[in-house]
């Protein structure tokens, strides 16, 4: 996506808008990315109106973002992705060939060097042998620091094209289907809002994520 191009609005109403954040912007600016654009910024320029974070997501990773348009909309948001039966999913492609079903419980550390209770649910959607990897489908039940690809690591099935915590020689092979980022998507968003009913939103998968699957798919079809 270029700079001038406007963002994908998959939701809103009158308090509410979700966007389809594309790879390589930031949520917010931080210290370190100060001077450059990020999606916040991006999207009041378009709206031309304040809007107010609720999610983090990972600069290279995409998918639906969601914004509070006031502070009481934010607050009503931020209450519901507590919430026990709040649905926050993502697509992601995992090293090697992985179960039907499985989970990781593993506490994670945050950068405080507390130790913080995480649970992430995984369900496996297609493996392609051409890697190998497999399709996974991942719900957070807790939000912590970069949860998914840490619990994923641990269980030795790193997230493909992760340069932090990923396989270097996984990402290398990767490459070569033309993946160039972390193959991580944020997917599916059901919030309860106490204040406006259930929020259910859906972000397709990225362009690029999906042409990196039809390359795996051809290549396991090749005799």
């Amino acid at each position: 996506m270029s700079a001038t191009e406007p963002l994908a609005i998959l939701f809103r109403d009158a308090r509410v808008v979700v966007v389809a954040k594309p790879p390589g912007l930031l949520v917010h600016r931080t210290r370190s990315g100060s001077g450059e654009e990020a999606l916040l910024q991006r999207l009041r320029d378009q709206l031309g109106q304040r809007v107010f974070p609720v999610q983090r997501l990972d600069r290279w990773a995409s998918g639906l973002v969601a914004f509070g348009l006031d502070p009481e909309a934010t607050a009503d948001l931020q209450t519901g992705l507590q919430a026990p039966d709040a649905r926050k999913e993502y697509l992601v492609l995992a090293r090697g060939a992985c179960s039907g079903r499985f989970e990781c419980r593993a506490p994670l550390v945050d950068d405080k060097g507390v130790e913080r209770v995480a649970h992430t649910a995984f369900e496996r959607l297609a493996f392609l042998p051409g890697l190998p990897a497999t399709l996974l489908r991942a719900r957070l039940h807790t939000g912590r620091y970069h949860q998914i690809r840490r619990h994923l690591a641990l269980l030795g099935h790193h997230v493909v094209g992760d340069p932090r915590y990923g396989k270097a020689r996984t990402n290398r092979a990767a490459a070569r289907l033309g993946l160039a980022r972390l193959f991580l998507h944020a997917w599916r968003l059901g919030l309860p809002r106490p204040l406006d009913g259930l929020l259910q939103v859906r972000a397709p998968l990225a362009g690029d994520l999906r042409a990196v699957l039809e390359r795996l798919r051809a290549v396991a079809s090749c005799p």
